[in-house]
């Protein structure tokens, strides 16, 4: 009995952890998804477009993760989570008041930092209630978030984004 409880309670972790990872994937793909229409409205260049969305997020994210990683082993994981999902939510909405490159680049950086929480805190918080034979199975339903994530920052930019334009896009899933 006692063992059926920690099975259905890790799977609820998990569940929640895959929507968390929904999230994360969604908040940093809807750049992306609304690129054409940032280009334009910040008058941003080809160059500035690309730093935006490959190196201040991807340079920021990948240094953070290992910090996250080393803290996720000896801080409160659930806690971790939590300031990461507060501080990748609202400088999300951030993002949408961005009057220039660098207010957006800015914002984009600090969603990097509060993003690089969610994965290495994930894996350790599956490998704390997942026998070793499931492990792979949890870690697969964790990335399912990855293409779920994108798949839903590129529907809320062709359905929302024409109704209530790509700064309440960000100010909503803020």
């Amino acid at each position: 009995m006692c063992e059926v409880q920690t099975s259905l309670r890790a799977y609820f972790l998990l569940i929640i952890l895959l929507c968390l990872n929904i999230l994360n994937m969604l908040d940093r793909t809807l750049v992306i998804a609304f690129g054409p229409q940032i280009v334009e409205d910040l008058q941003l260049s080809d160059t500035q477009f690309g730093l935006l969305t490959g190196f201040v997020f991807n340079t920021f994210y990948c240094f953070f993760g290992l910090i996250m990683g080393t803290l996720a082993d000896r801080v409160n994981r659930t806690r971790l989570i939590a300031l990461g999902l507060l501080l990748w939510s609202g400088l999300t909405a951030v993002s949408g008041a961005a009057k220039n490159f660098y207010h957006i680049g800015m914002a984009r950086l600090f969603v990097g930092i509060g993003e690089s929480v969610m994965t290495p805190s994930a894996m350790s918080m599956m490998a704390d209630v997942f026998e070793a034979e499931k492990r792979g199975l949890a870690a697969s339903i964790y990335y399912l978030g990855l293409p779920f994530g994108a798949g839903a920052a590129f529907f809320i930019a062709g359905f929302l984004g024409p109704v209530i334009g790509w700064r309440n896009c960000f100010y909503l899933l803020g």
